[in-house]
């Protein structure tokens, strides 16, 4: 009985001594767009914050249901461990170990009860005179250990991710140990049986020079997740952790202030905001500068830049061509280090526009598709921008459906000189649904006279208001048919002396539904400023015959009967009209139902529904 108690004894020592306490893996899936993510994440992340010893988290940002910046910088690995792998196909999930789906704090604690066969220790070290990073992971099993079809698997983190406004449509703007890099691959490196046929069986992976990837957003947030994971049964045996830690010599151009709009043939006043993030002082830095993908320029920064302060650099003035341009700006050589790599680098948009405004009738019909044309700006402070759109055979578009709530996006029109045109006014096309009323997307156009250093508001609606079917809502992405379309006329008299007028259209989303833009018309006022009154459909409903009848004003006019999906059905012109003008078209052979009397003059529609029956 003694030596059965003995033997007993002994058998526990040594399980106690070859079972490895385990680190708890939790990989997540998420996203940017997706609304129930957002309602969920906090807790996840605080679960996480709970068990700093116990659980180690990695998140994956896949590619649905709308847009995120981090899973398109990488899909790729994304993919493999969400769709091949795991064959996730919901957001939110997660996993824990490879097999339990349900993250709680009773599966961490269940999970973190179970030894592990193996010990494990991840190291890395960042090289910024290289911009590379070396790993060094060792797995070491005390007892024998005969693994099967298992591998080793390393991710490259970035343990917290901050921007400024959501990037996404759910509203998160904190993103928190998200996988930016799989290495070597998302298949990770065999593990090898052999290496584990005696006790104390090691096996290290040593991965050097690791390029860092360009879209890393901060060097000090870089961190290693490594896991050691049974392809067959998807068991994780054992995880690791290196945590980020701060750099000494690392700064970063946090911000470029500069003006969006200006006149001329320079940039001039342009200023780069620099940021140490590093754990020295900077005293000396490089600053290079480029405009769109021309020759970088270089100019040094000389200051005494303490860890985590900011301070101004003025871009020296450079010469542009008239149009939209990028300004981008970074560091290399802090303190002497004699690094070339580009470090912390920030990019915006401005516009120089040093062309004659027009001084003629301005039309734009957005037919072309090289959308933004020759002197327009297209700009959003989340890269949100409107974009030309084929309905109604090109238009512009902002897709208020799928942007977060508060994004803007600004269009800007090229100069006009409105002193050239006689009794000018400005009208233009509009289409847009609610997407629910709670939902009120807004549209404003803006003008200014002093090349956008003020600007005056001359239009703005939102919501019913700006809906062509207030109360009708619609809960999928809109697209208008050709009855959507309404003209709106807006009076600029009091800037009619202006010789350099700048008008912008202005999108700003709350999450509702899409805005349409089309036929910008800035000239002589036509008939919806001139005659709006007289301008009258009859009989309507109409059976043999309806009336077009409207004042001319000494110009063109196009008349067009048209069913809702756009099609003409009969059309005439009218040349140099004056005074009371009255067209008809027969509708014996005419289908009943709804159709749309449309007349056009210098750009400008106007619209109106006609019932034949």
């Amino acid at each position: 009985m003694k030596k059965i108690l003995l033997s007993l004894s002994v058998s526990l020592l040594i399980g106690t001594a070859f079972s490895q306490q385990r680190l708890v893996l939790t990989e997540s899936f998420s996203q940017a767009s997706c609304g129930p993510c957002a309602a969920q994440n906090p807790a996840l992340e605080a679960l996480m914050v709970a068990n700093p010893t116990k659980v180690v988290a990695l998140k994956y940002q896949v590619s649905w249901p709308g847009t995120d910046p981090m899973n398109a910088q990488n899909p790729t690995d994304v993919s493999a461990r969400q769709g091949t792998y795991y064959n996730i196909t919901g957001v939110p999930d997660r996993v824990i170990d490879g097999t339990n789906m349900d993250a709680t704090q009773a599966a961490i604690d269940a999970r973190y009860a179970v030894p592990s066969p193996v010990n494990m220790t991840l190291n890395h070290v960042v090289n910024l005179i290289t911009n590379t990073v070396d790993v060094v992971v060792t797995v070491t099993a005390p007892a024998v250990w005969n693994p099967s079809n298992t591998v080793m698997q390393l991710a490259m983190i970035e343990r917290n991710i901050t921007f400024t406004s959501a990037p996404g449509s759910n509203g998160e703007t904190a993103f928190h140990n998200v996988m930016r890099k799989m290495l070597p691959s998302p298949t990770g490196t065999a593990v090898t049986a052999s290496n584990f046929a005696s006790a104390n069986g090691t096996q290290t992976f040593t991965f050097t020079g690791i390029a860092i990837p360009s879209y890393i957003y901060n060097l000090n947030e870089i961190g290693f997740v490594a896991w050691v994971q049974d392809n067959t049964t998807k068991e994780v045996h054992q995880a690791g952790y290196s945590a980020p830690y701060t750099l000494s010599n690392y700064g970063v151009i946090a911000s470029i202030n500069t003006a969006t709009y200006t006149c001329g043939t320079s940039l001039t006043g342009a200023e780069a905001v620099l940021n140490n993030r590093g754990a020295n002082t900077i005293t000396s830095a490089t600053v290079n500068y480029k405009i769109d993908n021309g020759t970088v320029q270089t100019a040094p920064f000389s200051g005494n830049l303490t860890a985590g302060s900011t301070s101004n650099f003025t871009i020296p003035t450079t010469t542009t061509t008239s149009g939209a341009h990028t300004l981008s700006v970074y560091l290399t050589n802090i303190n002497g280090s004699g690094s070339t790599t580009p470090m912390g680098q920030f990019t915006t948009s401005f516009a120089t526009i040093s062309v004659t405004p027009s001084t003629s009738n301005f039309y734009q019909d957005f037919t072309s598709s090289a959308f933004p044309y020759a002197n327009y700006f297209v700009t959003s402070p989340q890269s949100n921008n409107w974009v030309r759109s084929t309905a109604s055979s090109g238009s512009i578009k902002y897709d208020a459906y799928t942007f977060a709530a508060g994004s803007i996006g600004e269009v800007y029109l090229a100069p006009v000189n409105l002193s050239s045109i006689t009794n000018p006014s400005l009208s233009f096309a509009v289409a847009h649904r609610e997407y629910a009323a709670a939902y009120a997307d807004v549209l404003d156009v803006e003008v200014s006279t002093n090349c956008g250093q003020t600007w005056t508001n001359i239009y703005t609606k939102a919501g019913a208001e700006l809906s062509n079917s207030a109360g009708t809502y619609l809960t999928t992405a809109y697209t208008p048919v050709a009855a959507d379309w309404r003209v709106e006329t807006v009076n600029i008299a009091t800037i009619a002396s202006a010789t350099n007028a700048l008008f912008k259209f202005k999108a700003t989303s709350d999450y509702g539904n899409n805005i349409y833009v089309d036929n910008i018309n800035i000239g002589t006022a036509s008939i919806e400023a001139l005659s709006e009154t007289s301008f009258n459909v009859y009989p309507n409903p109409a059976s043999d015959l309806v009336n077009i009848s409207f004042e001319g004003q000494n110009t063109d006019y196009s008349i067009s009967l048209m069913d809702i999906q756009g099609r003409v059905i009969s059309s005439k012109l009218l040349e140099n009209a004056s005074g009371e003008q009255v067209v008809s078209f027969s509708t014996e052979n005419v289908a009943k139902g709804s159709y749309i009397v449309t007349v056009t003059s210098n750009g400008a529609i106007t619209t109106k529904n006609v019932v034949i029956k």
